[in-house]
């Protein structure tokens, strides 16, 4: 009989995700203990989130969770998510189940784009930018 951990990422792909539009702009969701990505839908290529005003803050403590963002020279782990390109802005990690707030104070700064600009053809011929009210926040 074959088991989970055959399938290491079995589990990563049916795990349950708490998703929202982006102009929403805050939603409350309670997580058990474990790491986290948090991705936005639409495209594959972030040109401002050091602009976005972005906040996971922990409804019991009132203590502000650390949103980790890596990239290496704009590029980000791409993903599909129900079908949707989707790029990576944040990690964060929890010791303890609990309950958060998350809240974008200012989510028409961000610039999504479908490609990435390297891909010149591709961008002269297609729309570049995402609408806001199009982009779905994914955290998962």
């Amino acid at each position: 009989m074959l088991s989970l951990k055959h399938y290491p990422y079995f589990h990563l792909r049916n795990q349950k995700m708490n998703e929202f539009y982006l102009k929403e702009k805050s939603i409350d969701l309670e997580l058990s203990a474990g790491s986290y990505q948090i991705f936005f839908t639409g495209g594959w290529f972030i040109k401002n989130l050091e602009e976005l005003d972005v906040e996971l803050i922990d409804i019991e403590t009132n203590k502000k969770i650390a949103l980790i963002s890596n990239n290496f020279f704009g590029l980000r782990k791409q993903d599909f998510i129900k079908g949707q390109k989707a790029v990576l802005a944040f990690q964060f990690n929890l010791v303890k189940s609990s309950r958060l707030t998350f809240s974008i104070h200012n989510p028409e700064t961000l610039l999504l784009q479908k490609v990435h600009p390297f891909l010149f053809l591709y961008n002269i011929f297609f729309p570049r930018k995402v609408e806001v009210d199009k982009i779905r926040v994914v955290i998962r």
